[in-house]
């Protein structure tokens, strides 16, 4: 019995008319999740549908980002700054910190060894 097959490129499900679970192979390759039952029309109809919502969500994102930036953008900046400046002092610690056990390990060895 043959089972059914995805194609990588589109997605669309190919679907042999003997074999009776149609789609059973390519649930999880096929651009539906396998709602599609196998039927290439409407698994194209279903990827159609969902490119279009996230084209919408996506052309949101950057309106909104627009207006924000116009808005607000001057002040995140400054508070991105900050934030940077802050990271940058964290960093030097964590540094100065990890040199700092190094050498304390260092001087632990040598009062073990006998030094």
């Amino acid at each position: 019995m043959s089972m059914s097959s995805c194609d990588s490129k589109t997605g669309v499900c190919e679907t042999p008319a003997a074999n009776p679970m149609p789609h059973q192979s390519c649930e999880a390759k096929c651009s539906c999740g396998g709602v599609c039952g196998g039927d290439p029309v409407v698994c194209t109809m279903i990827a159609s549908k969902k490119a279009f919502h996230e084209a919408k969500e996506e052309l949101m994102k950057d309106i909104f980002k627009a207006k924000i930036q116009k808005v607000w953008g001057a002040k995140m900046e400054k508070v991105a700054d900050a934030v940077i400046a802050a990271m940058e002092v964290k960093k030097e610690s964590m540094m100065s910190m990890g040199k700092a056990k190094e050498e304390l390990r260092t001087k632990i060895e040598n009062i073990i060894k006998g030094s």
